[in-house]
């Protein structure tokens, strides 16, 4: 499944105050795809965005427990080959079997996953990922230092990449501890 940016050229003129050139507009889009799965990647591999319905095999380990790995969880509405009576989702990421038996082989989940546009944790994808095309956009040449007589300045990396402190800020908002089984 493909996944869009979580920002578009729209919000990122809306943090620029200023209107995109063209340019800027051709890359724009490119440019908040990149940033976006640059954003996936450091929260440890999570789509962020909403999906509803997703189906996913996991391989169970012979343990009562199953973790999902997407987050957050909004329903369970499936596991297949097994009844409702079978087992409970926390409300959480785990699922546990009530039949006495454990989670063997693949077992495969219907659930909906992920966030709004409209929830905090998304906004702040949405800024993270404007903010690294911000950068890109102000240093298009990708030049890393200039000079002109006494004066010399050094540039920020302008390639599409994510500061520390913004990696910081989506690890704690959106990274997960573990995936797969756990007891």
């Amino acid at each position: 499944m493909a996944l869009g940016p979580f920002a578009t050229s729209a919000d990122l003129v809306a943090r620029l105050g200023r209107d995109l050139e063209a340019v800027e507009q051709s890359q724009a889009d490119r440019l908040l795809a990149d940033a976006s799965n640059l954003i996936r990647m450091e929260a440890g591999y999570q789509q962020i965005s909403r999906v509803d319905d997703d189906t996913v095999t996991l391989r169970g380990s012979g343990r009562a427990v199953l973790k999902l790995p997407q987050r957050p969880v909004r329903d369970v509405t499936a596991v297949a080959g097994l009844s409702p009576a079978a087992w409970v989702w926390d409300g959480g990421e785990s699922l546990t079997r009530l039949d006495g038996r454990l989670w063997v082989g693949p077992v495969t989940v219907t659930y909906s996953h992920g966030f709004d546009p409209d929830d905090i944790a998304y906004q702040v994808a949405v800024s993270v990922a404007c903010d690294a095309v911000k950068r890109v956009l102000a240093n298009l040449d990708l030049v890393r230092q200039r000079s002109i007589d006494d004066y010399s300045e050094t540039l920020v990396d302008a390639r599409a990449s994510l500061l520390a402190g913004e990696a910081d800020t989506i690890r704690t908002a959106f990274a997960v501890q573990s995936w797969g089984v756990s007891a």
